[in-house]
C-alpha cells in the first residue's frame, strides 16, 4: 500500500482536513494535498511524517477510530501513546524507505550455498578459444558483446602466468542477465580466471537505484567469497548520457564500449590484443580509478585480511549502533570471560586477542557515555548453552561458551543495562536473520557477517548503503517497545536465564 493510500484512510478516519493537518504538522495546505494524491512522496528524512503520526495519535481516541485502525494495520494497538507514535510512523516510513532491497539482500546472504564447489569446476565444456586470433575486432549489440567477453575471459584463462583484470561497466546489463545460459557461461569462465590466480579490481556503479545495487552484489557473492575482488565505487554523480565500459587484462587484451542513455543494443564493441593500445587504455582506466574509493572490504575464513584493524577502526567512529546477531555481542564480554575462552584457542593469537580485546572493551564503555548502542538478540538457547553448543563469533574466531562463562557475559550485560541508560537490549522470540548479524553505526557505516557456511563478511562504509541498512535497522527497532518497563522487563529475564545456568 503507498505512502498516499494509508495518508488518506487515516485522515478520512480522523475526519481531517489538509488545513488543519497543515497546520499540525508545519507545513503548506498544498504539500498535504499533493501527499494525499500520490503526487509526492516524501523522503526519509521529513521531520513532518513524525509530527503527523504524534496528531493522528491524539485524534485517534474513539472506539471505532481503534478498531478501524487495528484491522487496517492488522495488529494490536499498543496502550502507551509513545509506542502508537512509533508504530504509525514506522508504518508510513515502510513505503519509502528502501528496505525490501535490504531484506531481500540479506535473505540471498544468509540462503547463499554455492550450486558447485568452484574449485572442483568442469572446464572441459567452457569452448575456450584457440590461439589463432579472429580477424573480427569489431563486435555489434547484444550478442557481439557476449562474444567479444567471452573471447577476452578465454584468453586471460589461456595465460601461463596470473595477471590483474580491471572491470568496469556502467552500461546496461542486459547482456550478462538476459540470457540464463550465457549467464552460467560467464560465471564459470570467471571462477576459472580466478582460480588461475588472476585478481580483479571492480569499480560498481552506485548510480543505479539500490535494488539494483543490492541485486548486483548478491549476484557477485560466489566471486567474492574467493577473496579475489576488490570492489570499488566513484563517490560523485555521473550525468548517465553517455557510458562506458571497460574490460582490462594487463598484458592481455581489452574490451570496451560506449553508448548514450540506454541506446546499448545496437552498440559496438571492440576488442584489442595490441600491446600499444592495452597500455593506453589502461592508463585511461587508472586515471578514473584514481579517483574512486573502495565500495566495501571483504573479509573470509581464507583470506581473513585485516579484519580486526578494520573493525577498530569502524569501532573508534563516533556515533549511535545498532547490531543485530544470533548471539550477545563480544564487545560486552568481560574480560575474565574473554581469557578463559581464548585458553583454548591457538596459544599464538591468544596473547594478540585478549590486549585486542581489552583495548575495545574500554573504547566501547567510553563510548557509551555519549552515544547509544543497542543490541537486538533472540532469546538464548539454554539447551544448546548447557551442552556447551551455543557458538559465538570471538575476533573472527569462532568458539562455543561453557555455561559458566554465558553466565559471567550474561551479568556482564546486565551490569552494563543498569549502568548506562545508552545501552539497550532487545531480545527477540526468535533470529530474523539466523546465521548473519548487521552491526550499522549511523552515519558511519556497516559491518555485515555471514557465520554459516561459507562464511564472509562485508565492511560497507558508501553512504547510499549505509543509510539504507541504518534504515532498516530503524524500523526493526521500532518494532520492538522501548520504555523503563521494558528495560526492567529485559533485565529480569537475563536474571532468570542466568539463575538457571547456576542450577
Amino acid at each position: 500500500m503507498s505512502f498516499s493510500e494509508k495518508l488518506d484512510f487515516i485522515m478520512n478516519i480522523t475526519s481531517t482536513t489538509n488545513s488543519v493537518l497543515a497546520r499540525a504538522s508545519a507545513i503548506d495546505p498544498s504539500l498535504v494535498s499533493r501527499l494525499r494524491r500520490g503526487d509526492r512522496t516524501p523522503s526519509k528524512n521529513q521531520t513532518y511524517i513524525r509530527a503527523m503520526s504524534e496528531y493522528f495519535v491524539r485524534n485517534c481516541t474513539t472506539e471505532y477510530q481503534k478498531a478501524a485502525l487495528r484491522e487496517f494495520l492488522q495488529k494490536d494497538l499498543p496502550d502507551n501513546d509513545t509506542e502508537l507514535i512509533a508504530l504509525i510512523e514506522v508504518w508510513f516510513l515502510e513505503e519509502i524507505i528502501p528496505t525490501n532491497s535490504v531484506a531481500s539482500f540479506m535473505d540471498g546472504l544468509t540462503n547463499f550455498q554455492f550450486k558447485r564447489v568452484p574449485n572442483e569446476l568442469d572446464t572441459d565444456s567452457l569452448d575456450i578459444i584457440e590461439n589463432g586470433e579472429s580477424e573480427e575486432t569489431i563486435f555489434y549489440g547484444i550478442e557481439g558483446k557476449r562474444k567479444a567477453v567471452i573471447k577476452f575471459l578465454s584468453l586471460v584463462i589461456k595465460r601461463k602466468t596470473p595477471t590483474t583484470l580491471y572491470l568496469f561497466s556502467e552500461e546496461s546489463i542486459e547482456w550478462l542477465t538476459e540470457d540464463p545460459e550465457f549467464t552460467a557461461r560467464w560465471a564459470q569462465l570467471l571462477f576459472k580466471v580466478i582460480q588461475n590466480g588472476n585478481k580483479i579490481k571492480i569499480i560498481h556503479v552506485i548510480n543505479r537505484n539500490l535494488g539494483e545495487m543490492f541485486l548486483g552484489i548478491e549476484k557477485w557473492l560466489p566471486l567474492y567469497m574467493t577473496g579475489a575482488i576488490e570492489p570499488y565505487y566513484y563517490p560523485k554523480s555521473r550525468d548517465g548520457i553517455f557510458k562506458h565500459t571497460f574490460f582490462i587484462a594487463l598484458d592481455t587484451a581489452v574490451v570496451t564500449s560506449s553508448s548514450v542513455g540506454d541506446g546499448a543494443k545496437n552498440a559496438a564493441t571492440f576488442f584489442y590484443t595490441d600491446k600499444n593500445t592495452i597500455v593506453a587504455l589502461t592508463e585511461e582506466y587508472q586515471e578514473y580509478f584514481s579517483l574512486c574509493r573502495p565500495l566495501m572490504r571483504i573479509f573470509t575464513p581464507n583470506h581473513p585480511g585485516d579484519y580486526l584493524s578494520v573493525l577498530t577502526e569502524f569501532e573508534e567512529e563516533e556515533g549511535n549502533s545498532v547490531l543485530k546477531s544470533d548471539m550477545f555481542s563480544t564487545i560486552t564480554m568481560p574480560f575474565s570471560v574473554a581469557e578463559s575462552i581464548c585458553s583454548r584457542m591457538d596459544k599464538d593469537r591468544r596473547e594478540q586477542i585478549l590486549s585486542y580485546h581489552q583495548k575495545r572493551m574500554k573504547r566501547f564503555e567510553n563510548s557509551l557515555q555519549a552515544y547509544a548502542f543497542t543490541e537486538i538478540v533472540p532469546l538464548p538457547n539454554l539447551q544448546a548453552i548447557e551442552c556447551g553448543e551455543a557458538i559465538i563469533n570471538f575476533s573472527h574466531m569462532f568458539a562455543s561458551y561453557s555455561p559458566m562463562e554465558f553466565s559471567k557475559h550474561l551479568q556482564h550485560i546486565v551490569k552494563l543495562l543498569q549502568t548506562f541508560d545508552t545501552y539497550n537490549v532487545h531480545l527477540i522470540p526468535t533470529s530474523k536473520i539466523y546465521g548473519c548479524s548487521i552491526y550499522c553505526k549511523e552515519d558511519v557505516g556497516v559491518i555485515i557477517e555471514k557465520s554459516t557456511p561459507p562464511a564472509i563478511t562485508f565492511a560497507i562504509n558508501e553512504s547510499n548503503m549505509n543509510a539504507a541498512f541504518w534504515d532498516y535497522m530503524r524500523l526493526m527497532l521500532n518494532k520492538q517497545p522501548q520504555n523503563k518497563t521494558q528495560r526492567s522487563i529485559t533485565i529480569d529475564t537475563i536474571n532468570t536465564i542466568i539463575k538457571t545456568l547456576q542450577g
